[in-house]
Protein backbone atom coordinates (compact mmCIF):
# COMPACT_ATOMS: atom_id res chain seq x y z
CA UNK A 1 0.00 0.00 0.00
CA UNK A 2 1.35 2.81 -0.99
CA UNK A 3 1.55 6.26 1.28
CA UNK A 4 -1.24 8.35 -0.69
CA UNK A 5 -3.85 5.07 -0.15
CA UNK A 6 -2.91 5.52 3.96
CA UNK A 7 -2.86 9.03 4.43
CA UNK A 8 -6.74 8.77 2.60
CA UNK A 9 -7.57 5.94 5.08
CA UNK A 10 -6.66 7.79 8.22
CA UNK A 11 -8.49 11.38 6.42
CA UNK A 12 -11.68 9.20 6.31
CA UNK A 13 -11.61 7.80 9.74
CA UNK A 14 -11.07 11.24 10.96
CA UNK A 15 -14.22 12.35 8.81
CA UNK A 16 -15.97 9.48 10.57
CA UNK A 17 -14.63 10.80 14.03
CA UNK A 18 -12.81 7.51 14.91
CA UNK A 19 -9.94 6.72 16.51
CA UNK A 20 -7.96 3.78 15.12
CA UNK A 21 -9.52 1.67 18.73
CA UNK A 22 -12.80 2.71 17.66
CA UNK A 23 -12.27 1.24 13.76
CA UNK A 24 -10.39 -1.59 15.22
CA UNK A 25 -13.29 -2.53 16.97
CA UNK A 26 -15.61 -2.39 13.98
CA UNK A 27 -13.75 -4.49 11.78
CA UNK A 28 -12.88 -6.76 14.42
CA UNK A 29 -8.85 -6.33 13.95
CA UNK A 30 -5.87 -5.29 15.66
CA UNK A 31 -5.09 -1.58 16.25
CA UNK A 32 -1.77 -1.65 14.90
CA UNK A 33 -3.50 -3.39 11.35
CA UNK A 34 -4.92 0.14 11.59
CA UNK A 35 -1.39 1.85 12.08
CA UNK A 36 0.15 0.21 9.56
CA UNK A 37 -2.64 0.93 6.99
CA UNK A 38 -2.40 4.28 7.85
CA UNK A 39 1.34 4.49 7.25
CA UNK A 40 1.35 2.70 4.18
CA UNK A 41 3.17 -0.34 5.46
CA UNK A 42 0.44 -2.66 4.53
CA UNK A 43 -2.76 -2.58 2.68
CA UNK A 44 -6.35 -4.51 3.84
CA UNK A 45 -7.33 -7.45 2.22
CA UNK A 46 -10.33 -7.83 0.40
CA UNK A 47 -12.90 -8.77 3.02
CA UNK A 48 -11.96 -5.45 4.94
CA UNK A 49 -11.63 -3.38 2.04
CA UNK A 50 -15.02 -3.95 1.46
CA UNK A 51 -16.27 -3.46 5.13
CA UNK A 52 -14.59 -0.41 4.95
CA UNK A 53 -15.99 0.91 1.65
CA UNK A 54 -19.46 -0.20 3.27
CA UNK A 55 -18.82 2.24 6.37
CA UNK A 56 -17.16 4.88 4.37
CA UNK A 57 -19.69 4.73 1.74
CA UNK A 58 -17.32 4.91 -0.69
CA UNK A 59 -16.03 2.52 -3.45
CA UNK A 60 -13.81 0.17 -3.14
CA UNK A 61 -11.37 1.08 -6.11
CA UNK A 62 -11.09 4.98 -4.65
CA UNK A 63 -10.01 2.99 -1.36
CA UNK A 64 -7.17 0.78 -3.82
CA UNK A 65 -6.06 4.47 -5.87
CA UNK A 66 -6.36 6.20 -2.17
CA UNK A 67 -8.31 9.36 -3.42
CA UNK A 68 -12.33 10.01 -3.74
CA UNK A 69 -14.08 8.69 -7.02
CA UNK A 70 -14.32 11.31 -9.18
CA UNK A 71 -17.43 12.52 -10.37
CA UNK A 72 -17.63 12.37 -14.33
CA UNK A 73 -20.49 14.93 -14.88
CA UNK A 74 -23.71 16.48 -12.64
CA UNK A 75 -25.42 13.48 -13.29
CA UNK A 76 -23.29 10.64 -11.50
CA UNK A 77 -23.79 9.72 -8.67
CA UNK A 78 -21.29 7.31 -6.17
CA UNK A 79 -21.90 4.20 -5.22
CA UNK A 80 -22.77 4.49 -1.71
CA UNK A 81 -25.47 7.23 -3.11
CA UNK A 82 -26.96 4.34 -5.63
CA UNK A 83 -27.20 2.07 -2.40
CA UNK A 84 -29.00 4.50 -0.13
CA UNK A 85 -31.30 5.39 -3.50
CA UNK A 86 -31.76 1.37 -3.87
CA UNK A 87 -32.51 1.09 0.14
CA UNK A 88 -35.15 3.72 -0.23
CA UNK A 89 -37.12 1.97 -2.48
CA UNK A 90 -40.59 0.81 -1.63
CA UNK A 91 -40.02 -2.72 -2.53
CA UNK A 92 -36.76 -2.97 -0.47
CA UNK A 93 -38.28 -0.87 2.38
CA UNK A 94 -41.26 -4.07 2.50
CA UNK A 95 -38.63 -6.92 2.32
CA UNK A 96 -36.54 -5.48 4.96
CA UNK A 97 -39.65 -5.39 7.04
CA UNK A 98 -40.82 -8.68 6.00
CA UNK A 99 -37.36 -10.06 6.90
CA UNK A 100 -37.11 -8.29 10.25
CA UNK A 101 -40.57 -9.46 11.14
CA UNK A 102 -39.05 -13.08 10.61
CA UNK A 103 -36.26 -12.64 12.55
CA UNK A 104 -38.07 -11.12 15.64
CA UNK A 105 -40.84 -13.53 15.42
CA UNK A 106 -38.94 -16.96 14.50
CA UNK A 107 -38.34 -17.80 18.44
CA UNK A 108 -42.00 -17.14 18.75
CA UNK A 109 -43.03 -19.54 16.21
CA UNK A 110 -40.92 -22.33 16.88
CA UNK A 111 -41.92 -22.30 21.06
CA UNK A 112 -45.27 -22.03 19.29
CA UNK A 113 -44.93 -25.49 17.38
CA UNK A 114 -43.10 -26.74 20.80
CA UNK A 115 -45.97 -25.94 22.80
CA UNK A 116 -48.17 -27.71 20.22
CA UNK A 117 -46.47 -30.64 19.35
CA UNK A 118 -46.62 -31.32 23.28
CA UNK A 119 -49.72 -30.42 23.92
CA UNK A 120 -50.85 -33.08 20.83
CA UNK A 121 -48.62 -36.01 21.47
CA UNK A 122 -48.08 -35.48 25.25
CA UNK A 123 -44.87 -37.07 26.55
CA UNK A 124 -43.07 -37.85 23.57
CA UNK A 125 -44.27 -34.76 22.31
CA UNK A 126 -42.64 -32.82 24.69
CA UNK A 127 -39.10 -34.68 23.47
CA UNK A 128 -39.76 -34.06 20.12
CA UNK A 129 -40.65 -30.41 20.80
CA UNK A 130 -37.60 -29.72 22.25
CA UNK A 131 -36.20 -30.29 18.62
CA UNK A 132 -38.14 -27.66 17.15
CA UNK A 133 -36.71 -25.49 19.91
CA UNK A 134 -33.22 -26.22 18.23
CA UNK A 135 -34.26 -24.73 14.96
CA UNK A 136 -33.92 -21.23 17.16
CA UNK A 137 -30.07 -21.45 16.66
CA UNK A 138 -30.23 -23.39 13.28
CA UNK A 139 -32.18 -20.01 11.42
CA UNK A 140 -29.97 -17.68 12.45
CA UNK A 141 -26.87 -19.00 11.40
CA UNK A 142 -27.66 -20.56 8.68
CA UNK A 143 -29.38 -16.85 7.47
CA UNK A 144 -26.02 -15.26 8.19
CA UNK A 145 -23.61 -17.79 6.94
CA UNK A 146 -25.77 -17.49 3.34
CA UNK A 147 -25.75 -13.43 3.76
CA UNK A 148 -21.75 -12.97 4.82
CA UNK A 149 -21.17 -16.18 2.21
CA UNK A 150 -19.31 -17.93 5.76
CA UNK A 151 -20.60 -21.56 5.87
CA UNK A 152 -18.40 -21.74 9.15
CA UNK A 153 -21.01 -19.25 11.10
CA UNK A 154 -23.20 -22.08 10.45
CA UNK A 155 -24.08 -24.06 14.07
CA UNK A 156 -23.28 -27.30 12.75
CA UNK A 157 -23.40 -29.10 16.36
CA UNK A 158 -26.86 -28.29 17.07
CA UNK A 159 -27.80 -29.86 13.30
CA UNK A 160 -26.06 -32.96 14.72
CA UNK A 161 -27.59 -32.80 17.80
CA UNK A 162 -31.20 -32.48 16.53
CA UNK A 163 -30.71 -35.38 13.93
CA UNK A 164 -29.02 -37.28 17.20
CA UNK A 165 -32.10 -36.37 18.89
CA UNK A 166 -34.78 -37.19 15.80
CA UNK A 167 -33.29 -40.52 15.24
CA UNK A 168 -32.80 -41.74 18.85
CA UNK A 169 -36.11 -40.85 19.91
CA UNK A 170 -38.05 -42.38 16.93
CA UNK A 171 -35.47 -44.95 16.46
CA UNK A 172 -33.75 -45.88 20.06
CA UNK A 173 -30.10 -45.63 17.96
CA UNK A 174 -28.50 -43.68 20.29
CA UNK A 175 -25.43 -46.07 20.37
CA UNK A 176 -24.49 -46.63 17.30
CA UNK A 177 -25.45 -42.66 16.09
CA UNK A 178 -23.35 -40.97 18.54
CA UNK A 179 -20.70 -41.57 15.78
CA UNK A 180 -22.57 -38.52 13.93
CA UNK A 181 -21.04 -36.27 16.89
CA UNK A 182 -17.14 -36.77 14.80
CA UNK A 183 -17.94 -35.06 11.70
CA UNK A 184 -18.35 -31.82 13.93
CA UNK A 185 -14.86 -30.71 13.77
CA UNK A 186 -14.45 -32.12 10.53
CA UNK A 187 -17.08 -29.33 9.26
CA UNK A 188 -15.14 -26.61 10.48
CA UNK A 189 -11.91 -27.92 9.35
CA UNK A 190 -13.34 -27.84 6.11
CA UNK A 191 -15.55 -24.62 6.15
CA UNK A 192 -12.08 -22.96 7.65
CA UNK A 193 -10.34 -24.39 4.70
CA UNK A 194 -12.60 -23.15 2.49
CA UNK A 195 -13.08 -19.48 4.05
CA UNK A 196 -9.29 -19.12 4.07
CA UNK A 197 -8.76 -19.92 0.28
CA UNK A 198 -11.78 -17.09 -0.53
Amino acid sequence: MSIKQGEYLKKLRAEHNLSQEQLSEILGISRQSISKWEQGNSAPDIENLTNLSEYYGVSVDSLVKGEPDEVINAESITVAEKTEEKEDTPDSSEKKKGHSWLFAGFPVLALIGYCVIGALFGGKGWAFGWIVLLTIPLFYTSVVAIKKKKPIVFCYPVLVLMIYLVLGLAFSLWHPLWIIFLTIPLFYIITAKANKKR
